[in-house]
This record gives C-alpha cells, structure tokens and sequence, in this order.
C-alpha cells in the first residue's frame, strides 16, 4: 500500500512539473516589430528599428531580440492578458524620454510575455513617470509565413 501511494505521489509531482514547463513557453513564433525610438531590454540599449523577437531553442524564458546592427537575449516570465489581445503588439514603458520593452502580446493568447526588470529599467525609472507606448507587431511562424 505504501509503494502505492508513493508511485501515485511521483506521478501526480511529474505531471504537475511537466504541466507548468509548457505553461511559461508563451511565445513560440517570430514577432517583428518596428520602433521609430531606441529603447532598452534588460541591460542593453537598442536603437530605433526593425526587430525580431524569437524565441531560444533551449531555453523558453529566454527571447532573442534581433535587428540590422544589434541583437541582445532578455529573460521573460509569463504574464496572463486581463483580455485576450485582438492583436500582436510590443509594449513599452516609457519613463520620460526613456523607453523599456516590458511585455509581448500575441493575438487570440490569453498568455504573454513580460520582461523581468534589470538595472536598466531602474536606471531609466529614475528618469521620470511611467507611462505605457504600444507598438504594433507581426507574428510570424517558424517557418517564415505571417500570421
């Protein structure tokens, strides 16, 4: 009886974990975006452009932000929509002339991302009040068609 409930004990923890790795891997298509003023993700300032957010093949919490002339790799953590987006789109916090890419939203997902805060977002929250800039995106399949 023992090693019964303990198989049952096993099962149910496997089945939990496994369920909440493929809850955080909320963004799973390319999502181009274009800014026409630089921003910052994580540690690293980008300039105003066209981006791709893909994300790593060996990590879902790990997105690579990729443009013409920079790239950088940011960490995100799931974040649940209070509505579900009617469209894709990039939200920024702009602290004043600074801009933070804090969230990606993906069309008909009740789940996004949200980008975990580092020192540049609290070097440019220093910088004044906080208000949100969205900018519309494109998701884009794996294999290149739009969506």
């Amino acid at each position: 009886m023992r090693s019964l409930v303990r198989s049952i004990v096993v099962v149910v923890g496997v089945l939990a974990f496994a369920g909440v790795r493929n809850a955080s891997a909320q963004i799973v298509d390319n999502v181009d975006f274009t800014t026409s003023f630089a921003f910052t993700v994580g540690n690293t300032t980008m300039p105003a452009g066209s981006y791709t957010i893909r994300p790593d093949d060996d990590n879902p919490q790990v997105l690579l932000l990729q443009g013409k002339n920079a790239a950088a790799l940011f960490q995100v953590e799931p974040a649940a929509a209070l509505q579900t987006p009617s469209k894709t789109e990039v939200v920024f916090s702009r602290y004043g002339k600074s801009y933070v890419l804090k969230n990606i939203w993906i069309e008909g997902s009740d789940t996004g991302a949200e980008t975990i805060p580092a020192e540049g977002e609290r070097h440019a929250a220093k910088a004044g009040t906080k208000t949100e800039q969205r900018v519309a995106a494109r998701r884009k399949s794996a294999t290149g068609t739009g969506q």
